[in-house]
């Protein structure tokens, strides 16, 4: 894998680890709401923030180990 490869995989990494972060801001500023009343559980799109995370975290990789093996 080429770095420029790597370094689009990484851009799409970091949008996908700050949707979670962007999405508790919202939930603690009272825009979205965090908690559904009638089914007594977190709505579906706060059940899937930590896989988005993970995913984000997984695509940050390549970038790094491609960057350090570029190194001289």
């Amino acid at each position: 894998m080429k770095l420029k490869n790597a370094t689009q995989l990484a851009i799409i990494g970091i949008i996908l680890e700050l949707i979670p972060q962007l999405m508790w801001l919202l939930a603690s500023s009272g825009i979205l709401k965090q908690w559904n009343q009638e089914t007594n559980g977190l709505y579906w799109y706060f059940q899937y923030l930590g896989l988005l995370n993970l995913l984000g975290t997984t695509l940050l990789l390549p970038f790094f180990i491609i960057l350090f093996k570029s190194q001289k």
